[in-house]
């Protein structure tokens, strides 16, 4: 079977080029021309895209929180058998992607104060959709779980790696 792999798309490029150049600068730097310039876009193909700059990080920050979520389904459906070590590599996993990454840097530093309402008092659209996925997984993975019990459980750990990932208290391992 020959397997194409498929172009990546205008908004894919524009998502990119926030990682890089949030690699590269604080996020006040970052401007809708610079991300349109490394892109390869016209800015008003930018703000057709997305809006304004806060629907751009938004949109950025739940893609990267997607990704994070991906990595974390693999650590559960590895331990599976362990529930608690499977939590527990799961949270340690996320806690250390989430220290070197561009945007949540931004998030935990003062450079990036606009960007914590993205992750909490305006991040509804993270907080469940990280919630929601969480519970699926939990769900799938112990059966036996309450789904009640799960939704909680779900909503308590991606608070509490929220708050971590903006906050840090210590290393991963021991968080």
């Amino acid at each position: 079977m020959i397997v194409v792999a498929e172009a990546p798309t205008t908004s894919d490029s524009i998502l990119e080029a926030v990682g890089e150049l949030l690699a590269e600068e604080a996020w006040p730097a970052v401007s809708m021309a610079a991300v349109a310039e490394r892109a390869s876009v016209s800015r008003q193909t930018l703000y057709n895209a997305f809006g304004g700059r806060d629907q751009l990080a938004q949109a950025y920050l739940l893609r990267e929180a997607g990704r994070f979520l991906g990595a974390i389904e693999d650590a559960v459906t590895s331990n599976v058998e362990d529930p608690r070590r499977a939590l527990t590599y799961a949270a340690e996993l996320f806690l250390s992607l989430v220290s070197t990454h561009p945007m949540v840097r931004a998030i935990s530093t003062q450079e990036g104060e606009e960007l914590v309402a993205l992750a909490t008092t305006r991040g509804g659209a993270l907080l469940t959709g990280m919630t929601d996925r969480l519970s699926e997984l939990i769900q799938t993975s112990w059966p036996q779980v309450d789904p009640a019990g799960s939704r909680l459980l779900a909503a308590t750990l991606v608070r509490l790696a929220i708050s971590h990932a903006v906050l840090p208290t210590g290393e991963p391992e021991q968080t």
